[in-house]
């Protein structure tokens, strides 16, 4: 009788946790903020490079802020080569 007193209370626990669990599931939310411990995998598109590329994303980031640095440089040229005329079309109007 001890046994299944025993049995029956583990029987009811395990099934109060399986309709807490069901309860979860059916009510988290859908999409990216779904919290879940299984993530799917999915292999990297052709134009989003994996794990093994990280010298090119390297070289392209040099060569980024090289592009960068050759604007800059010009701008800086630009302004500080002759004095700048400033002509204001919309004037806001003050209060």
């Amino acid at each position: 009788m001890k046994t299944l007193r025993y049995l029956n209370s583990v029987l009811t626990v395990i099934a109060v946790l399986l309709t807490l669990n069901l309860y979860v599931q059916l009510t988290a939310p859908v999409g990216p903020t779904a919290v879940s411990f299984a993530t799917p995998a999915h292999a990297a598109a052709k134009d989003k490079r994996g794990v093994g590329s990280q010298a090119a994303r390297q070289g392209e980031m040099i060569n980024a802020i090289k592009q960068l640095a050759k604007t800059t440089e010009t701008i800086k040229a630009t302004l500080s080569g002759a004095p700048l005329r400033v002509q204001v079309e919309n004037f806001p109007a003050q209060d």
